[in-house]
């Protein structure tokens, strides 16, 4: 109790010193001529001022100043990377143009060769009937003896494929091994008739032997595509 008593008897002291003193100041500053009041009034506002710009203006113009310098290499590096994607976005539109491009032309190609390729093979004997043609011609040449005709292994020929150019095609390579004895001027118009055929084969290789007796052998390959699967009958 007597503590508080005394920090209030201290504060009361206190501010009845300070009223003293302010008392003072007004009177010497009310005795001061006009133009040193007005030049005091400047300065303790001039101090003042200094004060606040110290404290509160400067501190907070340079705190405004960092977070505009911060927003703004933020603006930057927001629009460089913009730039960036932009460009890349650039690329890719570039990139896939030149593929579409490609990509259409090799079709256009393959579509072409297809065409091309299909009249071919229309032209070409079906290869079920490359035996029976074979025979009748030699039929026709009573003088020529068919010593053997088989068949060889089927093969398959995949033609090119691309995406989007429609499905690859897909032929079969049918063939036979013929080998027929006769002179050899019966020999050459046997051939010169499967040429003149109008439906083709293709010959693969030919040989021609002949024996001590002078009968000469003709051994021929040939072969036709075909989208028939099932391989050629075996000749007897």
């Amino acid at each position: 109790m007597n503590t508080a008593v005394q920090k209030n008897a201290n504060w009361t002291a206190m501010w009845h010193q300070s009223l003293l003193r302010w008392r003072r100041a007004r009177r010497a500053f009310d005795t001061r001529a006009l133009n040193e009041r007005r030049l005091v009034i400047i300065a303790v506002l001039a101090g003042l001022w200094f004060v606040m710009d110290s404290v509160w203006i400067t501190s907070g113009f340079k705190q405004l100043s960092a977070v505009i310098a911060r927003k703004n290499q933020a603006q930057q590096a927001l629009q460089a990377l913009q730039d960036k994607q932009r460009l890349q976005l650039d690329e890719m539109a570039r990139a896939q143009a030149s593929v579409a491009s490609e990509l259409l032309q090799t079709r256009e190609r393959i579509r072409l060769q297809n065409a091309d390729f299909e009249k071919a093979r229309q032209v070409l004997v079906p290869a079920l009937e490359m035996r029976a043609l074979l025979e009748g011609l030699l039929a026709e040449q009573r003088s020529l003896r068919l010593m053997s005709m088989k068949t060889l292994p089927r093969e398959e020929i995949q033609l090119p494929h691309v995406d989007g150019a429609g499905q690859s095609t897909l032929l079969y390579r049918h063939g036979l091994e013929i080998k027929i004895v006769g002179s050899f001027h019966e020999l050459l118009n046997w051939l010169r008739s499967v040429e003149s055929l109008p439906s083709k084969v293709l010959w693969d290789e030919m040989t021609l032997q002949a024996d001590d007796q002078g009968v000469l052998t003709l051994s021929l390959k040939v072969h036709t595509l075909s989208r028939d699967r099932e391989p050629l009958e075996m000749a007897p």
